[in-house]
């Protein structure tokens, strides 16, 4: 059985993956590239290392890589100067769907941490609404603050503040509502 254009996932490597892409990179330690020379450096100070399963990068910024949202998922510390090293497989690349609703919302309530993800992840339960990269960003917004602060709560009953923040956030991430018409209906 044929797929279709429209199903086709593109192929990325060394010559195209800085190109219009989304990706997480997961943390590595510094000695993965101690003894290499980095392939490329960006005007920005990012240095990349080729190998033939991905790309490390060494870089003091990730979010938004000129067209690229890069993102890095790490628990080593910075070592020097706020630089991480982060690698990614060339087959976790997924093509920034800027205009598309092309990007979900997970949010890790025990450790109050939001983020999001490509609606092409091995892990997306179709579950979330896919969003804009713009929508996305605007509700990671809100979601942060209703995980960071409690003065948002004030005004509503409930019981357990942790309860009623997860079935808030749990709304807006699986429906279209926004904030404020969910504000108005809990009144």
């Amino acid at each position: 059985m044929e797929q279709s254009d429209s199903k086709k996932v593109k192929k990325y490597n060394r010559h195209n993956f800085f190109k219009d892409t989304y990706c997480v990179f997961k943390g590595a330690p510094l000695y993965k590239i101690v003894k290499r020379k980095p392939n490329y450096k960006s005007e920005s100070g990012s240095s990349y290392y080729y190998t033939t399963k991905g790309v490390y990068r060494l870089a003091n910024h990730w979010g938004r890589a000129a067209t690229c949202h890069w993102r890095l998922d790490s628990d080593y510390p910075a070592e020097f100067d706020d630089l991480k090293l982060g690698f990614a497989e060339w087959e976790d690349f997924r093509e920034n769907l800027t205009t598309e609703d092309a990007y979900y919302i997970v949010v890790d309530f025990e450790d109050k941490k939001v983020s999001y993800m490509h609606k092409d992840n091995p892990a997306y339960d179709g579950v979330a609404v896919l969003r804009t990269a713009d929508a996305t960003r605007k509700l990671i917004k809100q979601i942060k603050n209703l995980l960071e602060t409690y003065k948002w709560a004030k005004y509503y009953e409930y019981e357990d503040l942790e309860e009623f923040r997860k079935e808030v956030i749990t709304k807006l991430i699986t429906t279209n509502i926004t904030l404020n018409e969910l504000r108005r209906e809990l009144v």
